[in-house]
């Protein structure tokens, strides 16, 4: 019991719990609305091609804005950045259920809804980022970023499964609906929240004010570009996500509907990478590898089997099984890189710089999200499938041709030093 009570120590600390209980209850939701969102746009008589244009029009204003929204998230307080924006995703996501419980949704209607929950996203997440430094001591940072992440990874779980049978017994738009609920009661929790003041980097004080929000750009962008290991990573997630993360996305859910049990399939399928990622959370309390990196690096290959078992249409038991090995990896992936990034980072411009990582990685996503169906149309979904079980491998080995990746060490003591 001792060493289960050492493993959630972090939520013994008040302000974390908060945003800790109230991003659990928003990432149950959001996975409601992950699994609904594709079969929303096929029950308004969409087509593949759709699916992914409606998916871009949620990255792509978040891809642009990304760095806008890391600047004021480290000039303005964090927490009423993050509460602006989910007061503004409940009030977009309600939007959304209700034209389409109505029967008037229509897909233009849809673009422009998730246009602006990706410009919402562009503030919340580099806040988010900055905000978990200011709630917990310096000591417990990776076990807060690893109980966010299994956060994340019960949310896949639970709102995978749920979700998919929800959509199955009575429509995408009352799963939608219930996500703009979770919306209201994270909004609650940052109200309550009282994060402390921004921690400054040990080796002096804080850098002076820019002169303006361009000369912040600059300076978020200079120390982006210091870390090799940072750009490196960010470089290969853009392709991850363009070539690997996009057909799936796009593809599955058609896999699922034509060769498998529809949205049940396709929300196990979601629910079985949600205990994998568990099994990874759970693992990264603890668990501090001495070349953290190398390890995301070599397991982040593990995405070519759940790709590989869609274009086979292998049996749903393997394919599950795929999903839940690969998720091991994804549990591991954001406490791992998160607590570096917070810790080599000085803690005044983390906000900026996790936006550029946001960029970077998103930068080719809504291109990839675009024009997946139409390859798929065009060479099969079952070549466009093989293709990006491939490029997940390529993608590991150029992360583990750069020794500055391989040789990122066990995480240290943080830049910002104990929380006081």
């Amino acid at each position: 019991m001792s060493g289960l009570r050492d493993n959630v120590a972090a939520l013994r600390e008040p302000e974390f719990r908060k945003l800790f209980i109230g991003q659990a209850v928003s990432m149950l939701g959001t996975m409601l609305t992950m699994v609904a969102l594709p079969f929303a746009v096929l029950e308004i008589g969409g087509s593949a091609t759709e699916i992914g244009l409606v998916e871009a029009a949620y990255i792509l204003p978040m891809a642009l804005m990304i760095t806008v929204g890391g600047v004021w998230a480290d000039r303005l307080e964090r927490r009423k950045v993050m509460l602006a924006a989910d007061l503004m995703r409940m009030a977009l996501t309600f939007t959304t259920a209700g034209l389409l419980l109505a029967g008037v949704l229509t897909v233009p209607v849809l673009l422009l809804l998730q246009v602006g929950m990706g410009l919402c996203d562009a503030f919340f997440r580099p806040a988010y980022t900055g905000l978990v430094p200011q709630v917990v001591s310096s000591a417990r940072l990776q076990q807060a970023n690893a109980l966010q992440g299994l956060v994340t990874s019960g949310s896949v779980t639970l709102g995978a499964a749920v979700g998919g049978l929800l959509v199955a017994a009575v429509g995408a738009g009352w799963a939608i609906g219930i996500d703009a609920c979770t919306f209201f009661v994270s909004a609650l929790f940052l109200w309550r929240l009282r994060p402390g003041p921004v921690r400054t980097s040990p080796e002096g004080a804080p850098a002076p004010a820019a002169p303006g929000f361009l000369a912040d750009l600059r300076l978020g962008w200079r120390e982006f570009t210091t870390h090799t290991w940072l750009w490196v990573m960010v470089a290969g997630a853009s392709v991850f996500l363009l070539t690997v993360e996009a057909p799936l996305t796009v593809l599955g859910p058609i896999v699922a509907r034509d060769s498998y049990d529809g949205a049940k399939t396709w929300g196990f399928l979601a629910a079985a990478l949600g205990v994998g990622q568990i099994v990874g959370g759970v693992a990264a309390l603890r668990w501090r590898p001495r070349r953290p990196f190398l390890v995301l690096s070599c397991g982040m290959s593990l995405t070519a089997l759940p790709m590989a078992m869609l274009a086979t249409t292998a049996p749903t038991w393997a394919l599950l099984a795929a999903g839940a090995t690969l998720g091991v990896v994804w549990g591991m992936f954001d406490p791992f890189w998160l607590t570096v990034m917070q810790r080599e980072v000085p803690p005044e411009m983390i906000s900026r710089v996790s936006s550029y990582d946001y960029l970077g990685s998103l930068a080719f996503f809504p291109l990839g999200l675009a024009i997946a169906g139409p390859v798929a149309d065009l060479v099969g979904v079952s070549t466009t499938l093989w293709v990006g079980a491939g490029m997940s491998v390529a993608v590991s080995l150029f992360w583990l041709s750069w020794r500055d990746v391989r040789a990122v060490h066990e995480m240290g003591p943080s830049r910002a030093g104990a929380a006081g």
